[in-house]
């Protein structure tokens, strides 16, 4: 039996946090520490499976003092990887950095393992949506906008089982989309399931030689890495909310 923690994230790059501020790291820390309760023996992240060498690279590279050091962190890159067919920077203010790195580094394991597939899906439904799919993305919407800022109710919200729930809706309300001839949402979606299906094989593989693994991945693939995680006999999932902190700013 291996155990799978499996840590929903907002893409750093995408907030408005000042990931490399006293403050911010404090509250990161924090976080790694409750995490390492789980001690881990593997740590996966959202990179695609190919960029397997950019990854080692970069993590041998990554020192946990880089995070005591704003400068290097604002004005230095832990090499570059390959996303989309696009090659771009590995920047400290990422979730693969801030928080899968640092964990292995804390937990001194020697490796990061990059577990998903880059394969793109179509989005001509969500500039287009439906009115079922509009309702969707608002209550969505509206519900992930209530988050509190420090970084322990960030992820406590994005890995609470009602943001999971209304951000897959949005999904299945693009299944609809489209007609008998097309299937527009219906091709859309299976290309989603498609990548989260690949991502989980990823997982399986790593359970063959680990049995703690640490996964950090966008909250948005929750829903059906959960689902597929518990769904297979050799896996049991961890309660992420377990290994999470309150804020200290709550009453």
């Amino acid at each position: 039996m291996t155990d799978v923690l499996l840590l929903g994230s907002f893409h750093f790059k995408d907030s408005k946090k000042d990931f490399y501020s006293f403050e911010t790291q404090e509250e990161l820390n924090s976080l790694a520490q409750t995490l390492l309760r789980f001690s881990p023996d593997a740590v996966a992240v959202e990179s695609a499976a190919h960029q397997q060498a950019a990854v080692n690279a970069a993590y041998q590279k990554f020192s946990l003092c880089d995070l005591q050091n704003a400068d290097k962190m604002r004005n230095e890159t832990l090499g570059e990887i390959q996303m989309f067919n696009n090659i771009g920077p590995l920047r400290y203010n990422n979730e693969t950095v801030q928080i899968g790195f640092r964990i292995a580094g804390m937990q001194g394991l020697s490796e990061v393992y990059a577990i998903d597939d880059d394969s793109e899906i179509d989005g001509e439904v969500f500039e287009h949506p439906s009115l079922a799919m509009q309702e969707a993305m608002k209550n969505f919407f509206d519900y992930d906008g209530e988050c509190e800022n420090t970084i322990a109710d960030m992820f406590r919200h994005v890995n609470s089982a009602e943001w999971s729930f209304r951000n897959h809706q949005v999904y299945l309300r693009a299944n609809e989309v489209g007609n008998h001839e097309n299937y527009l949402g219906t091709r859309m979606l299976a290309q989603w399931y498609e990548r989260n299906l690949k991502i989980f094989s990823n997982i399986q593989r790593l359970a063959e030689q680990h049995s703690r693994i640490f996964v950090v991945y966008g909250a948005g693939h929750l829903q059906i890495l959960r689902d597929l995680i518990c769904a297979d006999s050799r896996l049991r999932l961890a309660d992420v909310m377990q290994y999470l902190p309150v804020s200290e700013l709550k009453s």
